[in-house]
C-alpha cells in the first residue's frame, strides 16, 4: 500500500519535472514569448527567431508533448498557440 502511494507521488513529481524541463531551453522560452503575442505558423516562427524549420519543429514538439502549445491546421500549415496563456504569462514573467 505504501509502495503504491510512493510510486504515485513519484509519478506526479516526474510529470511536473518534465513540464518544467520544457522551459529549460532559451529557444523554447523565445517561442513561448512569441506565441503569447499571437498564434503563429511554423514558418513565421522560423523567420522571427531566425531558426531552421527542423529546429523549430523539434522545440514545438517538446512544448506540445507537455501541453504548453497546441496547433490548428490551416491549409498546409500548422499554426501554434499557447493552450493556457495566463498560466504561461505567470510562469514566464515571474
Amino acid at each position: 500500500m505504501k509502495t503504491d502511494m510512493r510510486n504515485k507521488k513519484i509519478s506526479i513529481y516526474r510529470s511536473k519535472a518534465d513540464f518544467f524541463k520544457a522551459f529549460a531551453h532559451p529557444t523554447r522560452l523565445l517561442i513561448i514569448g512569441k506565441l503569447l503575442e499571437a498564434e503563429r505558423c511554423v514558418g513565421s516562427i522560423e523567420k522571427v527567431l531566425n531558426l531552421k524549420q527542423a529546429n523549430v519543429s523539434q522545440h514545438l514538439n517538446i512544448l506540445k508533448k507537455e501541453g504548453i502549445v497546441d496547433y490548428e491546421i490551416k491549409g498546409r500549415k500548422r499554426c501554434y498557440y499557447i493552450t493556457e496563456p495566463e498560466r504561461m504569462k505567470n510562469i514566464i514573467e515571474s
